[in-house]
Order: C-alpha cells, then sequence, then structure tokens
C-alpha cells in the first residue's frame, strides 16, 4: 500500500512535467465555461481539470462591475467584508489547472448581472482594478488570493457595447509589462454583427471568439453562418490570426436549441469549417453539463476532443469554400453544400451549389444535414439570451417566461416566432450596431446573374419575395422595393407564403408566418428597408442614415 501510495504521489508530482501544453495554433482546442452548476452536480475546477480533454477554463461569470461581484453558484460562498467572494479554493484549483496545462480565463457579463459602462474613461479605470484584482496588480482584496488569471473572457448579453474596446486597449498596455502570455476573448452570439461585442472584435486585438452557434437562427443545423465568421477574421478582425471556435451546448439541457447528439453530423460539420486557419476547435457551455453528458458511454466533452482529432483539417484555405469548389462527405453517409455567397441546404451529393443557387432554410430540428449561410445573405435582426435554458415555443410569437436555474445567475427571456422552419429569435430591445463596411442583412432577394443561372425573387421561400419587376440593375431593384414598401404593400403579393420576409411602411422587419405578417422591432438607429451590396438585393435592417441612398 506504502509503495503503490508512492508512486501516485510521485505521479502527481511529475505530471505537470508531462502536462499538454497549450498551443493557440491548434485546431483542436476544446473551451468550457465553469462556474455556473447549469446541471446542478458541478464538480470542483480542479476535478474537471485532471482530464486531458478540455485546454481552456472560463471561470463564469464576474456579473458585476465597475463595482465587482461574482457568482460561481455552489463553488464558493466566502466572502470579504465588502461582500465581494473571496474563493481559496478555486485559487488553489486555478493554480493546479495551470499546472496541468490548462488556460483559465475569468469571463465577464453573462445572461444575468449588472454590468457596464458610462464611458470610455470608466471602462479603462476599470482595466487597472481587472489586472490589480485577477493579474499582477496588487489589491487589498483577491477573491483568487495570489493565483493569476491567464485573460480575461467577454460574454456580455446585455447589448450594451460602450467601453469594452478601451477596456481591452488599456489591459493589453498593462499585459506589456508581464513576460506572461495573457489572452483575451468574446462570446458573441452567431448573428453578425453581435449587438453587444461586435464593436470590440471590430476594433480591438481580439486572440479567441468563442461564438455561440445555439439559441439562435443560425445554429449549425438550421442557417449556419460559419462562413460569415470567416470572413469577419479575413477582412475585419484587427487580428488576422484570431481564432474562431465553434460554441455548442454541451448537452440537450444546456440550451433550448443547437444541440447536436449526432457524432456523424458534427465531424461533417468539423471537416468542412476547419479549412478555415482562423479555425480554433469547440467552445461549450457548460462544465456541469458536457462532463454529465455520456455519448455511448464517453462523455460529451471527450467526444468533441476526439472529432477534432479525428476530422480538424490539417489544410487550410481562405474560406469556407467557394462557388468552384467542392467539398469532400464525411466518413457517413452525409454529405455538404456549401455556397459562397448564398444560402444553401446541404443535400445527398457531393458537389457544391452554384453561387446563385437558394434553397429554403433548413428547420432548426435535428437532422443530417446542415447549412452555410455568407456574409451576405443572413438575417440579423436579433439576437437572444444564449446561456440558460429556454423551452421553444410553436404557438405564435410570445415571451417565454424568465427562468432561474440553479446557478442562481443565469437568467434568459426569450422570444421566439411561430414557424419552426424560421429559427430566429428576436427582441424590441436588440441592437445591431455594425461597422458601415459590414452592412446588417435580412434576406435576399435573388436577383445577380453571377453564374450561369437567373433566379426570380419570387423563386424561394426563404428569400425575399416580390412583384418587382426582374432588372440587371439591382439598385433600381432596391429603390423599387422601398417604394413599395413605402406605400404599405409589403412584399406585393396577394397570396404570401410562408416565410416571405417584406418591410413595413414605418420600418420594421416582417415575416409571413402562420398565414399572418409577424413584425419585428430593428434596433435602435436602423431601419428596415431593401439595399444592394454585391450585385444582390437584400432586406432587412440597416442604419437608418444609409437609407435615403436606396429611395
Amino acid at each position: 500500500m506504502f509503495g503503490s501510495l508512492l508512486i501516485n504521489t510521485l505521479f502527481l508530482t511529475l505530471f505537470p512535467m508531462f502536462a499538454h501544453s497549450f498551443d493557440n495554433d491548434a485546431k483542436d482546442n476544446v473551451v468550457v465555461y465553469w462556474g455556473q452548476n447549469s446541471q446542478g452536480s458541478q464538480e470542483s475546477l480542479a476535478y474537471y481539470c485532471q482530464n486531458s480533454s478540455a485546454d481552456i477554463y472560463l471561470l463564469s461569470f464576474l456579473n458585476v462591475y465597475p463595482t465587482l461581484g461574482l457568482n460561481f453558484a455552489n463553488a464558493c460562498s466566502d466572502t470579504f467584508s465588502n461582500g465581494l467572494l473571496h474563493c481559496s479554493q478555486i485559487a488553489e484549483d486555478i493554480k493546479t489547472c495551470q499546472s496541468l496545462g490548462k488556460k483559465v480565463l475569468l469571463s465577464l457579463g453573462g445572461a444575468a448581472g449588472s454590468y457596464g459602462f458610462s464611458d470610455d474613461t470608466e471602462a479603462e479605470t476599470f482595466a487597472q482594478t481587472l489586472w490589480d484584482t485577477f493579474g499582477e496588480g496588487s489589491a487589498n482584496e483577491r477573491p483568487f488570493d495570489d493565483a493569476i488569471v491567464d485573460g480575461f473572457d467577454f460574454d456580455i448579453e446585455n447589448n450594451s457595447s460602450t467601453g469594452y474596446a478601451a477596456l481591452v486597449n488599456k489591459l493589453r498596455t498593462l499585459f506589456k509589462s508581464s513576460s506572461k502570455s495573457y489572452y483575451i476573448s468574446a462570446a458573441p452570439q452567431c448573428p453578425y454583427p453581435d449587438a453587444s461585442v461586435g464593436d470590440l472584435l471590430a476594433n480591438v486585438d481580439v486572440d479567441f471568439a468563442f461564438i455561440q452557434f445555439y439559441n439562435n437562427y443560425c445554429n449549425v443545423e438550421a442557417t449556419f453562418n460559419w462562413d460569415t465568421w470567416v470572413t469577419y477574421a479575413e477582412s475585419v478582425s484587427p487580428n488576422s490570426n484570431i481564432k474562431l471556435y465553434l460554441g455548442l451546448p454541451a448537452s440537450s439541457t444546456a440550451a433550448s436549441t443547437g444541440y447536436i447528439s449526432d457524432m456523424d453530423v458534427l465531424a461533417s460539420v468539423i471537416s468542412s469549417i476547419s479549412t478555415s486557419p482562423n479555425f480554433g476547435g469547440i467552445s461549450l457551455w457548460d462544465a456541469s453539463q458536457g462532463f454529465a453528458n455520456k455519448i455511448e458511454g464517453t462523455n460529451y466533452i471527450e467526444e468533441m476532443k476526439i472529432l477534432l482529432n479525428a476530422n480538424a483539417s490539417n489544410t487550410t484555405s481562405t474560406s469556407v469554400a467557394s462557388s468552384t469548389s467542392t467539398t469532400a462527405t464525411s466518413t457517413t453517409a452525409t454529405s455538404t453544400t456549401v455556397a459562397s455567397s448564398s444560402i444553401v441546404k446541404a443535400t445527398t451529393s457531393s458537389s457544391v451549389a452554384s453561387s446563385t443557387k437558394v434553397t429554403e432554410v433548413s428547420s432548426s430540428s435535428q437532422t443530417s444535414q446542415f447549412t452555410l449561410a455568407s456574409s451576405s445573405s443572413f438575417v440579423t435582426i436579433a439576437t437572444s439570451s444564449s446561456h440558460g435554458h429556454s423551452a421553444q415555443s410553436s404557438a405564435a410569437p410570445t415571451i417565454i417566461e424568465t427562468i432561474i436555474t440553479q446557478s442562481e445567475s443565469r437568467i434568459t427571456t426569450t422570444l421566439y416566432p411561430a414557424s419552426s422552419s424560421i429559427a430566429v429569435l428576436s427582441s424590441a430591445e436588440q441592437n445591431n450596431v455594425v461597422p458601415s463596411t459590414a452592412p446588417v442583412i435580412g434576406s435576399t432577394t435573388s436577383t445577380a446573374a453571377t453564374t450561369t443561372q437567373q433566379l426570380s425573387s419570387t423563386s424561394t421561400s426563404a428569400a425575399a419575395t416580390s412583384t418587382v419587376a426582374a432588372t440587371t440593375d439591382v439598385h433600381v431593384q432596391a429603390q423599387a422595393l422601398n417604394a413599395q414598401y413605402a406605400a404599405g404593400q409589403l412584399n406585393g403579393s396577394a397570396n404570401p407564403v410562408e416565410g416571405d420576409r417584406a418591410c413595413s411602411a414605418d420600418g420594421k422587419y416582417a415575416v409571413f408566418d402562420h398565414n399572418d405578417w409577424v413584425y419585428f422591432e430593428c434596433a435602435a438607429g436602423t431601419s428596415c428597408y431593401a439595399y444592394d451590396w454585391n450585385n444582390e438585393v437584400f432586406t432587412g435592417c440597416n442604419f437608418s442614415q444609409s437609407k435615403a441612398d436606396y429611395q
């Protein structure tokens, strides 16, 4: 027994020497949120770090600031005299995880909390607070004692972008005083650009984007818009080497939509999207869900690492696909169809659709297919609170009751459209602020003759249909559509069909659903209208000041 104990002690002492070292350039990294006990049986951080499958852990959350407030559910309850959590065990666990080659970041924000800044000055001051409290600075009260995190994650979900770019720029300046590598990450929801961290991602150096492809219309098995994010990485991000992560729920109870239980489907997705040099791996919500969720005896976290090792491409390209490339099928019978400039649906053939083919957007139900939408053909009228539980409704659009999970800080209120064939989440309070170089796009009117095939503007139910006569001048078409919208004629059809899109006379985004038009408010500063871009016509919420250019 003593000999066995000695061997175990020696192994634990020497194990850090053989621990896997984090590789930022790898394509098989697994990122896991920890701290909110969303499944109800959360183990300690160190317990999960003993598993070799996850590479980055995100401590969730610092959910109150600039006056500091932390919430780690059942993992920490001790406090300093001022009420700030004092988490000595988490502090020791951070060191344990780091000794095992893991990176540990503190995540700010979350779906519930009171956080944000009034201006850049307040945000820059807060950067020093973060550095002193969780980094290499000094503060009287440090929740993690002398443990130092490896960076900060921004999971901002309150639709307020003020100050975050200034905050990160200040943090980068503070990082330079150390020889330690620090990382900055953001967790945007998949509609591009994200209402909360879109400005941050467009204007400062961010290392990782953990894109939440769940609780949204752009889930993997719905209108998957990975190609949009690749375009962002290649042409918008100040960091050309930013790593994009496929964000997924780690079990069926971790999110209302977006969970993928079919490993063959996920293998096919990974094979396709990992051709981008910006692909970094998979991020998951959350540890308690993923480690408890078993797929044929293997927990979901381990399954993700296995899939990445087996399917992540070792070759790279500058885009997910183009109209002239081919996409190989996975080892299963499933194959993928990807277009570079329009939404397409996966089919059973192995060829790639031409750039003018537009087919009906698939539903959010789990199938063996997935779609990819490019940066010029997706709806960005809404975002939703993506961490937390909610249930999808098949009735008319309605606000689902707010649900508080066991974590006591995972709160979400979600608005779902009635039709299961248009998985759009919406709220009148959404804030779709985007760079002027990246137009907000609703739905596409297929008019551009970029290849040998010309599509009528009334040829699909997923695109915005209209009775406006076809013309080769897309700008004229956009103007004609806007005249039609201004007259209150919506899409101009006496018999609209499910999924038709248009604008109301007062600037709302309209979707024909369950035999009636359903209207969605555009974000502040935006209005619904038709506009042309890249030789195509789109209808959606865009900057109000640009509307006159298309009238």
